[in-house]
């Protein structure tokens, strides 16, 4: 399973109507701006503590900024 950002778009106006910006915020999260970044860009997927730490400095719930792809792939013939 994968955490996935669900608009980054969106996500970079929380960040600056919440008054961060992308370097600022990655250090209020404890990580490093361009690893902040490629999440941002579908590079990356952050970890659950990660993805944790975002909602929490950011005040928000997990279902605002985050989904979680769970697609399995079946082997079946």
């Amino acid at each position: 399973m994968k955490i996935y950002l669900k608009d980054p778009k969106e996500f970079r106006k929380v960040l600056l109507l919440k008054g961060h910006s992308q370097r600022t915020f990655a250090e209020l999260v404890e990580i490093t701006p361009p690893y902040l970044n490629q999440i941002v860009n579908g590079e990356r997927f952050p970890s659950g503590k990660v993805a944790k730490k975002i909602v929490d400095v950011l005040e928000m719930e997990f279902e605002d900024i985050f989904f979680i792809n769970d697609a399995c792939k079946s082997y079946q013939n």
